[in-house]
């Protein structure tokens, strides 16, 4: 009986699936003229080369397009043999969610002012995972592939094979990538073990003790957000690799660490109520109790 419980549930969950992806095929696009820039990556991470000694600058690779080329980096804060939690932040894999990309700028520079915020966490942080999205405004990167569905088996965009050839040898304790999302004014979060239910409460009653509203309203698939939690059930990821043949950061390094949390803040509010979001997750996610 169970058995066949969970083939009706995968047989459902793949139907729906390959509905949606027919009525909206976000893989890639088929506009490939080139927009106009609308940021620029060198400067938004110029940053990044005067940080003291604290943090370590690894250059991961670089990303050639016809007419531009990005060197993308690893920035590590605290790196000591010592520490037992290490962690890494992802933000900007959609180029045209800038908010997490702006608070992660001040996280960063608040951390190197402040004397030993973090002293027993490791954090690499992986800044604009899409250089050519974020100059561009785009989802996608520059050969119109979303990257956020390529961390399946040989990943085919140089920026996936880039950030895996650079952090595969490391043990994560947790993997947080930030998003934003057009569903509604509320704050939503994905985690992927039922292990994690109970940070993710917590994180979801911080949210709103700081005020901030909480999603119900937005819909992956069929897996629906219920005040700002959205749990990915095993029959979610199973049919993503095995139906779909892709994955989403979640459901790569769901494998690899102990804590692995999609954030997603709403772009329907203001910037910088948006990125206070963004500062106020990183805080606590860094200061809490595994």
């Amino acid at each position: 009986m169970k058995s066949a419980i969970r083939l009706l549930g995968i047989t459902f969950f793949v139907a729906i699936i390959g509905f949606s992806m027919i009525a909206c095929d976000h893989d890639q696009v088929t506009d490939t003229s080139p927009p106009p820039k609308v940021r620029n990556y060198e400067e938004q991470i110029s940053f990044i080369f005067r940080l003291s000694n604290k943090f370590t600058l690894n250059e991961m690779g670089t990303v050639n397009y016809s007419e531009d080329s990005y060197k993308m980096y690893r920035i590590t804060y605290n790196e000591s043999a010592e520490n037992n939690r290490r962690y890494l932040v992802i933000c900007a894999i959609h180029g045209h969610e800038e908010a997490p990309v702006y608070a992660i700028k001040d996280f960063i520079l608040n951390l190197d002012s402040q004397e030993n915020m973090f002293e027993n966490v490791t954090v690499d942080f992986i800044y604009i995972l899409n250089p050519y999205g974020f100059e561009h405004h785009l989802r996608y990167n520059g050969d119109g592939h979303d990257l956020n569905r390529d961390f399946y088996k040989n990943f085919k965009t140089r920026e996936i094979q880039i950030l895996i050839n650079s952090v595969k040898d490391i043990q994560y304790t947790g993997m947080f990538d930030f998003h934003e999302h057009r569903s509604s004014n509320g704050f939503f979060l994905e985690y992927y073990q039922k292990s994690n239910k109970q940070l993710a409460l917590q994180i979801l009653r911080m949210m709103r003790e700081n005020n901030f509203e909480l999603d119900n309203e937005y819909i992956d698939v069929i897996l629906k957000s219920n005040n700002g939690e959205i749990y990915v059930t095993p029959y979610a990821k199973w049919a993503y690799e095995n139906i779909l043949k892709q994955a989403s950061t979640g459901v790569y390094f769901d494998k690899i660490a102990k804590e692995v949390f999609i954030f997603e803040t709403p772009h329907k509010l203001d910037i910088e109520s948006r990125k206070k979001m963004v500062n106020i997750l990183l805080t606590f996610l860094f200061t809490h109790t595994p």
